[in-house]
């Protein structure tokens, strides 16, 4: 649907502002979409980011920063998430050998296991997901013009 549907728009907009506005509101459409895919399994989309972001470091670990530096939402509260997680038993806190200070988070088996849940649900994969009716190509175009666009 076109975005002056959705907005309930009558008024012309120039381009460079109807873009602004596409993209905030796909990304506000995207989010609840996830969300709702996300709850089943009892997971917020910035746990869910966690969780594939150790299972990418795993069995190394990282720290707190580390994994905040690699979050697609950095104002995240880590700390807060890490803990949440560790208490429902997605991942392990190891106090680091040198820095008694520092403690590195691994993703545990519970947790490489909800994610394998998640992937056999088809979670973002492409086929029923946001973004389906992408050929390759236009998905690859796509990609290239919001990296273009950040620049």
């Amino acid at each position: 649907m076109k975005l002056e549907m959705e907005l309930k728009s009558t008024k012309p907009m120039p381009a460079r502002q109807r873009v602004l506005l596409n993209i905030l509101f796909t990304a506000s459409w995207l989010d609840c979409t996830i969300t709702r895919q996300l709850r089943p399994f009892g997971l917020t989309s910035p746990q869910y980011n966690i969780l594939r972001i150790l299972n990418g470091s795993a069995p190394k670990g990282l720290s707190v920063l580390d994994i905040k530096s690699r979050m697609l939402d950095r104002s995240s509260n880590v700390s807060r998430l890490v803990e949440k997680l560790r208490i429902s038993g997605h991942v392990e806190r190891i106090p680091h050998g040198k820095d008694r200070r520092m403690v590195i988070v691994t993703i545990s088996e519970m947790g490489k296991t909800l994610l394998a849940d998640i992937e056999k649900a088809r979670f973002m994969d492409g086929s029923s997901s946001a973004g389906s009716k992408l050929s390759e190509s236009e998905s690859l175009e796509l990609a290239h013009l919001l990296d273009k666009f950040r620049e």
